[in-house]
């Protein structure tokens, strides 16, 4: 199909939104090609770490990097044209869609996860400088077609709420590079002496800090674990990764830590244990960049202590 330069290009997360938008964009810009890039929380990239690093370069922090997905379906169904009120599937390209785009707008819903995606999705496309200069922005602040009205807000990426969102992205991608760089190296160890197979699966800082909650709870009733549990905020993917590796059970519908998973945990300085992570990541994003300082110095403690211990024998 033919891509005109005078195009309007659309970030947005997947679609339900595009679909949410699709009356809104239709009545702004009639006659003018409307594209919109799926982000799929960053299922286009994934992280590239350095390699050749060794023991010796351990905890190790550094800037994060990115790579395209090695995902067969990569690029494929992640843009979609909005003709005459309908989103019709295309086989274009989304990084080039990005590149030649005449005007290219933020569309999201509020919070750190779709600035996030924006921000490196243009990153890898157009530099740095362009990822951060000020665009057009429609946040969407309902789902539903029939409050359209209502949808969406027009405003930029200068906006101070933006701002925060972008900030808070940043610091969660600064830190989770960091921390899962290091788990591969140093807590991969432990997960295979319990049985684990590490070829198919890690350990990030989210699924570890949700397994040691686990083990810090008394016995709870069905609907006192259900409500506990949804406290942890997309917990359920988090469930099922720990649930395969042999970590977490289900007992009667309750999820509950398993002899593995408090195996797991004994391998471990004590100190990995964090009931603060919450807060913590809370005070990094409002204090971004002016934090990175403080999460370098963390993540070293953090790993540096679990690189020099050496469990008890039980």
């Amino acid at each position: 199909m033919e891509v005109s330069q005078s195009n309007v290009v659309l970030i947005i997360e997947g679609r339900d939104s595009a679909r949410a938008i699709a009356p809104f964009a239709a009545n702004r810009w009639p006659g003018r090609q409307v594209l919109l890039v799926y982000t799929r929380s960053l299922a286009l990239l994934k992280f590239r770490y350095p390699v050749g690093l060794t023991e010796a370069d351990y905890p190790y922090v550094g800037e994060p990097a990115w790579k395209l997905s090695d995902s067969e379906w990569a690029t494929s169904d992640f843009v979609v044209e909005l003709l005459n009120g309908e989103l019709v599937k295309t086989d274009l390209d989304p990084f080039q869609v990005i590149k030649s785009a005449g005007e290219i707008w933020f569309a999201a819903h509020p919070g750190f996860s779709g600035a996030h995606s924006f921000e490196v999705l243009l990153t890898h496309c157009l530099g740095a400088d362009e990822a951060t200069r000020e665009r057009p922005a429609l946040i969407l602040t309902a789902k539903w077609e029939s409050k359209i009205t209502r949808v969406v807000d027009t405003t930029t990426t200068e906006d101070p709420k933006y701002r925060q969102w972008s900030a808070k992205g940043r610091a969660r991608q600064f830190f989770n590079y960091n921390f899962d760089l290091n788990s591969e190296a140093l807590l991969t160890e432990s997960l295979r002496k319990v049985g684990v197979d590490v070829s198919e699966f890690r350990i990030n800082e989210y699924s570890l800090q949700f397994l040691y909650w686990l083990r810090r709870q008394p016995t709870l009733s069905e609907g006192e674990n259900s409500t506990e549990v949804k406290k942890w905020v997309g917990s359920g993917r988090y469930q099922i990764k720990l649930r395969n590796m042999g970590l977490l059970a289900f007992q009667d519908r309750l999820a509950v830590i398993t002899d593995r998973g408090k195996e797991f945990l004994n391998l471990l300085h004590p100190d990995c244990e964090d009931p603060d992570r919450e807060a913590r990541h809370k005070a990094w994003a409002a204090d971004w960049p002016n934090s990175k300082e403080q999460m370098g110095a963390y993540l070293r403690t953090f790993f540096g202590k679990q690189l020099q211990y050496t469990p008890a024998a039980r």
